[in-house]
Order: C-alpha cells, then sequence, then structure tokens
C-alpha cells in the first residue's frame, strides 16, 4: 500500500511539472526584415535559450526533492544520513528549542498578500491570487496527510508516527512558490525572498528534533509542485473559459 501510493503520487507530480514547464516555455517566431533586426533577434533567441535551460534545470528541482524524500522511506543509505544530521545536531546544540517555525512557514504568503495590499503589481489580481494559494495550500494539505497516512514514519524525537514529510516545510515552500509566480515579472528580485524563509523553516524543523532531512526535503518538493499545479490548473481553466467565449462571440 505506502509503495503503491508513492509510485502513483510521484507520477501524478512528475507529469504535472512536465505539463507546467511546456505551457511557460513558448517560442513566438517573428519575421526577420533586416540585418540589425536579425542581429536583434539572433540577440534575443541567445537569451531566450540560456534562459530556457535555466528554466527547464530549476522545474525539475522539486521533482527531484520529492524523489529524494520518497526514497529515503525505504532506503537504508539514506536514512544513515538522516541520523548523521540528526546526531550532528543533536550534539551542537541539544537543548535547542523554538516556535518560530510555527509562524515562519507563513511568511512567504504574508510576504505575497502584503506586497499586492501596498500596491506591487503581481501576475493576478488580489481575488485570483487568493483563489490561486488556497487551491495550492488544498493541494499541499491532501498530498502530505496521505503521505503521512501511508508511511507512518516516526518523528526524530519519537513523538508520533507522522513524521514524512514535513508539513510545515511543505507550507512554506507552497508559499514561496506563490510569491515566485505571482511576482517573477514585476519584482525578480523579491520574488526570490520567500525561498530564504521556506528553507530556515526547514532547518528549524530538523533543528527542533520533529524531522528528518528526507523529510524536509520531500517538503520542500510538494509544496512547489502543488503550487505549480494549483497554478496549472488554473491556466487550463481560464483557456477553456476563453476558447467557450470566444466560440459565442464567434
Amino acid at each position: 500500500m505506502r509503495s503503491k501510493t508513492i509510485i502513483i503520487l510521484m507520477f501524478v507530480y512528475l507529469n504535472i511539472n512536465k505539463a507546467y514547464s511546456q505551457s511557460d516555455l513558448n517560442i513566438i517566431n517573428e519575421p526577420i526584415l533586416d540585418t540589425t533586426t536579425q542581429l536583434n533577434v539572433a540577440t534575443d533567441f541567445n537569451f531566450f535559450k540560456a534562459t530556457n535551460r535555466y528554466r527547464k534545470a530549476t522545474a525539475y528541482l522539486p521533482v527531484l526533492f520529492t524523489a529524494y524524500g520518497f526514497t529515503a522511506v525505504a532506503n537504508k543509505q539514506l536514512q544513515n544520513i538522516n541520523l548523521e544530521f540528526k546526531e550532528e545536531i543533536l550534539e551542537h546544540h541539544p537543548f535547542f528549542k523554538t516556535k518560530i517555525d510555527n509562524y515562519l512557514q507563513f511568511s512567504p504568503s504574508i510576504i505575497a498578500f502584503s506586497m499586492k495590499a501596498a500596491g506591487y503589481k503581481g501576475q493576478n489580481n488580489m481575488f485570483n491570487s487568493a483563489k490561486l494559494y488556497a487551491t495550492s495550500i488544498l493541494l499541499m494539505a491532501g498530498t502530505v496527510k496521505v503521505l503521512k497516512s501511508a508511511t507512518r514514519e516516526l518523528r526524530p524525537d519519537g513523538s508520533g508516527r507522522n513524521s514524512f514529510p514535513s508539513g510545515h516545510t511543505a507550507t512554506a515552500f507552497a508559499g514561496a512558490e506563490f510569491l515566485h509566480q505571482e511576482f517573477k515579472e514585476t519584482s525578480p528580485l523579491l520574488c526570490y525572498s520567500g525561498y530564504l524563509g521556506a528553507t530556515a523553516t526547514g532547518v528549524l524543523r530538523m533543528y527542533n528534533n520533529k524531522h528528518y532531512l528526507s523529510d524536509v526535503v520531500a517538503g520542500a518538493g510538494i509544496g512547489i509542485l502543488t503550487t505549480k499545479a494549483a497554478y496549472l490548473i488554473n491556466a487550463k481553466l481560464f483557456n477553456a473559459k476563453r476558447k467557450k467565449v470566444n466560440k459565442v462571440v464567434g
């Protein structure tokens, strides 16, 4: 049961990521009029190819993160790495405890909505952004709940069998990807700030002895992928509605 659940979810997320990557990378062909235009187009095309390669490389990172976490559930070598990280943290910070991670997980989404409230232009208006964020959170929470129930991994501190994946980390990275998607065109530097808070959330979950490294890595991948899925679903529905309207008008 556990293996089937993991395989099915991996297949779903891999296809979501592939579909999202293809929808995000399109070339518009324009006619070349003269030598100057040809040089400009060549320069733009080279820039596009570099950007395209970068986007493809980063697009598969969340899949790799999720795959690493899933593999660690049954892989002794990766489980040993988990234990090494845990022992290293406990050796140097045996009494570390904080509740900041309970609040820090929401910081990326708070930044995103605060920027919108302050007048920063994003990809969507406030209402549509709220719908997208709600969709991503529902997808993320559902995925996390299914995996926690299916794997029943013991937490590092022995407090429960719901260690895999890290829900706090998944929430944080879902918000970070939401921030990135909304402001990647208008605020290319600020849009990455959410990943800092999300990474800090994952690290603190390990320092609080609530999660292993693989739990956190998988949580990061799931958070990013579910937000990408929310935007993909929105794009498909929007295009379907637009085609329907065009058909009625035509």
